[in-house]
């Protein structure tokens, strides 16, 4: 599968709204943001801690859910809040249109409040594939949408830590995707949610290239352990060639 972002690591629609991925129908708004090999990895990486109920903190147009609702057939139940109308109304659209009704839900909401549909300490999985940047780092897109999604606009670091503390049931697992620059702050705000990190993952762009994201793996509760570091994740084997690594976290989500 070749990558139509190299630049960015992203998958785009071949269409305004729709995007046939996984034999899924998503879709997602026009112009504004769209998800992007992260919600990929995501998926991948959380599908080996599934749960029968799952929460998807800023869940966008649903895709990780869905992914993981694919990937894991003892999940139950997955709530998805998403703080954005449009991608909301998508998330709400894409649950109901590739069969996912009843099974997974799409609440419109600010992850920081509490929410009947999130009760505390009910969910054995919490994922988020969060805004990258503080608030005033770098540019920011002229987009509100986009730049909702990627600077903290309306959510923090701390902020995200705290909720999935509290949504997690006891050695219940919380798993993102973050930018690997800001690890100790990752760390510093899991400290303070309850949350022992327990697995890392390091994402390179290119094999000789410093580590860009990290994935996060972390457990509400119990004693601080030995955090397992896995071998490195490349993106790419060249310009717009994905890495064969890549390439098989694809094919093991594509498949049922």
């Amino acid at each position: 599968m070749a990558a139509t972002d190299p630049g960015g690591g992203g998958i785009h629609a071949p269409a305004p709204d729709r995007l046939a991925f996984a034999s899924l129908a998503i879709r997602q708004p026009e112009g504004g943001y769209r998800f992007s090999i992260d919600s990929v990895l995501l998926a991948d990486f959380a599908s080996a801690y599934c749960a029968p109920e799952v929460l998807d903190l800023g869940t966008g147009c649903g895709v990780v859910l869905m992914l993981l609702a694919r990937k894991c057939p003892g999940l139950l139940r997955g709530v998805g809040i998403e703080i954005q109308q449009s991608l909301w109304e998508c998330a709400h659209a894409n649950f109901a249109g590739n069969g996912f009704s009843g099974r997974l839900t799409a609440v419109h909401g600010d992850l920081r409040e509490r929410h009947p549909d999130m009760p505390d300490g009910e969910f054995g999985l919490v994922v988020a594939n969060p805004p990258f940047r503080r608030a005033g780092e770098g540019r920011q897109n002229p987009d509100e949408s986009r730049a909702i999604a990627r600077h903290e606009l309306t959510v923090t670091l701390p902020d995200l830590f705290a909720s999935a503390g509290r949504a997690l049931a006891p050695k219940g697992h919380f798993v993102l995707v973050a930018l690997a620059s800001r690890a100790a702050e990752l760390f510093a705000s899991a400290a303070a949610s309850g949350i022992v990190p327990a697995v890392l993952r390091f994402v390179h762009p290119y094999a000789e290239q410093p580590a860009g994201r990290l994935l996060f793996i972390g457990r509400k509760g119990g004693r601080a352990r030995d955090v397992t570091v896995l071998p490195p994740l490349v993106e790419y084997a060249s310009k717009g060639v994905y890495h064969p690594a890549i390439e098989r976290v694809f094919e093991g989500l594509v498949r049922k």
